[in-house]
């Protein structure tokens, strides 16, 4: 019997014009994607806003030393951070992440799709867990589940055993190949804005836990998919 994602929600009730307007910017100027996600996933929401806009400053001024973007933009994706960061800083890097995610996944296969977001998992008519999966994409043959994270390296780290919050979520993601067997293929994933050598350091701590079925995916990942979509 197969798997299914179920009960979520409508992708635009997530949205918000910040991150619709740094959607944009990065359709139109791709050079700076990585950079920027790399901005989104370094930012943390705990400084003071003072720190936040020199920061930003600092990452503006590097896209434009590095020829990434032309000085006459400048102005422009500063205003756009700053929009994005200064309020509501941490759902909001959650919720661009997810939007990106359901944007240019699936990651896994390719062919017709349903995308389905803060969904549950049910076996038939069995809901298996109360847990929420961020995105779902169900194609012919294969369920692709994603728990995104803006700084995986900073979610994942020890202790992720059964009893935690974080570790539960692991242990449920990686048992679902095993639950749903029979039915269409589960693909459990972690997505993420870390770059190569944070997403290494990931699949690392998840083959120490033993949490070898669920893929890991940053932010070169999302470049590559969006790069194809464009």
């Amino acid at each position: 019997m197969s798997c299914s994602c179920r009960k979520g929600i409508e992708l635009g009730r997530i949205k918000s014009e910040e991150i619709e307007e740094l959607l944009k910017f990065l359709k139109k100027n791709p050079e700076a994607f990585l950079l920027i996600l790399e901005v989104v996933n370094s930012f943390r929401p705990t400084d003071p806003p003072k720190v936040k806009l020199e920061r930003l400053f600092l990452a503006v001024k590097d896209m434009l030393e590095l020829g990434l973007l032309p000085y006459s933009k400048g102005s422009r994706i500063l205003r756009i951070l700053e929009n994005f960061f200064l309020e509501n800083t941490d759902k909001q890097r959650g919720n661009f992440l997810e939007i990106l995610a359901s944007r240019l996944g699936p990651f896994t296969f390719s062919g017709r799709f349903r995308r389905v977001n803060q969904c549950k998992v049910f076996r038939g008519r069995r809901k298996l867990s109360d847990k929420e999966i961020d995105v779902a994409f169900s194609g012919k043959e294969v369920l692709e589940l994603h728990e995104c994270k803006a700084n995986m390296v900073r979610q994942w780290r020890d202790p992720l055993v059964k009893r935690t919050k974080r570790g539960s979520k692991l242990h449920f993601l990686n048992s679902l190949p095993s639950e749903c067997r029979n039915g269409k293929k589960v693909i459990p994933c972690c997505s993420g804005l870390d770059g190569e050598m944070g997403v290494e350091y990931v699949k690392l701590v998840f083959k120490f836990y033993g949490f070898r079925r669920i893929k890991t995916f940053g932010r070169e990942d999302f470049l590559d998919r969006f790069l194809k979509k464009s």
